[in-house]
């Protein structure tokens, strides 16, 4: 049962409760209600939370966000892969914490999360932004099934594209540029020509790149068949069926890979038992495998030799995806070819391509129908 009294000119409830999960006494007190039916009605509201299970409401009015995350990073963490686990971490530690950690969790209010999320927009990518997104979204989720708020309220956020595609047109290689790339590349070890032959003339992701194996390759019919990725926690499967695909690959690529593994071979025996049996296609010197981090390192390298603008691994995906466009490739195809999930996907990352050649392709028409 409530209590009630009245403080100054304001009235305030009190109710005390067993805490249904702990067995603990508890108690719920609340003032600065104008009258005292005011109190007796908001006292009722609560009393039919803790009535009907809904105590954990109470909670979640208390709880901030930082303590929420932490405790359900804690009891669910382990429900999915590492690398999701480290993923979740970071943006949680890095992100989350410093600029919403201090709000209870029944307080963040939709506006001042979105204002958020159009911070993160100005300094990350769109993918950047859209995974720590769905990290806060799916602690969120969690605290509804469990009863400990009411809703998710920030389903349905906008995610400003600007970013995302500014990044895109600096975060790429013009025909000239590529030129002289991989010029500076064949100066390079050989696997590290290799590593930026590979990138720039398939357009696969990094971490397809690393999970190569020469079976992958097929010589005769001149293709690669991408069915895997991996990362400094292993191997696994793409995240999307549409990534599982197999690319045909020009004729100077197969040289450069026969020539590559020609040395490799040769290598191999040079070192002898000092050499590393590894399986996939690309490995260093002594036959370890390439990391994430050294593929980062190796085009970073090389960009810098060639006294070109810093560009990243994925970089060199959005000038494979550049080139073909410009040369009028079909964005469909490009779409299969990159392993996106749509073609929207691919039209909104390099929507100031599209865009070009629209008009272009426009002009063309009016000349067509006015001859």
């Amino acid at each position: 049962m409530a209590s009630f009294r009245k403080r100054s000119n304001k009235w305030e409830y009190r109710i005390k409760y067993t805490d249904p999960a702990t067995k603990k006494k508890k108690e719920k007190t609340k003032g600065g209600f104008k009258t005292k039916k005011e109190a007796q009605l908001a006292a009722a509201d609560v009393e039919s939370k803790l009535f009907f299970g809904g105590h954990t409401l109470i909670t979640g009015q208390k709880l901030l966000i930082k303590d929420w995350l932490s405790e359900w990073l804690s009891v669910y963490g382990n429900k999915c892969s590492a690398r999701t686990l480290e993923n979740r971490e970071t943006h949680i530690n890095k992100h989350l914490v410093p600029n919403l950690g201090y709000y209870k969790l029944s307080e963040l209010s939709r506006l001042d999360y979105q204002k958020f999320i159009n911070e993160l927009a100005k300094k990350y990518s769109k993918e950047s932004v859209r995974n720590i997104h769905t990290t806060f979204n799916s602690a969120i989720n969690k605290a509804v099934e469990l009863e400990m708020i009411t809703h998710n309220k920030y389903r349905n956020i906008s995610i400003q594209k600007a970013n995302d595609i500014a990044h895109t047109k600096t975060n790429y290689l013009t025909k000239e540029q590529v030129k002289v790339f991989m010029d500076e590349a064949k100066k390079a070890k050989i696997h590290h020509y290799i590593v930026a032959s590979l990138l720039l003339r398939t357009g696969m992701r990094k971490g397809e790149m690393i999970a190569l194996t020469w079976n992958d390759i097929n010589f005769k019919h001149k293709t690669i068949s991408i069915t895997k990725t991996r990362d400094d926690f292993g191997e696994r499967p793409p995240k999307t069926k549409k990534s599982i695909r197999t690319i045909s690959i020009d004729d100077t690529l197969i040289a450069d890979l026969k020539r590559y593994r020609t040395w490799q071979k040769e290598y191999r025996l040079k070192k002898g038992p000092n050499y590393k049996e590894k399986k996939y296609l690309l490995v260093g010197l002594y036959g370890e495998e390439l990391t994430s981090s050294t593929v980062n390192k190796i085009i970073t390298s090389i960009a810098k030799k060639s006294n070109l603008h810093h560009i990243s691994p994925h970089g060199l995906r959005h000038t494979h995806a550049i080139m073909l466009l410009e040369s009028g490739a079909d964005i469909k195809f490009v779409s299969d070819r990159l392993g996106h999930t749509t073609v929207k996907m691919t039209a909104d990352v390099y929507i100031h391509i599209t865009k070009k050649y629209e008009q272009e392709n426009i002009l063309k028409l009016e000349s067509y129908l006015n001859n």
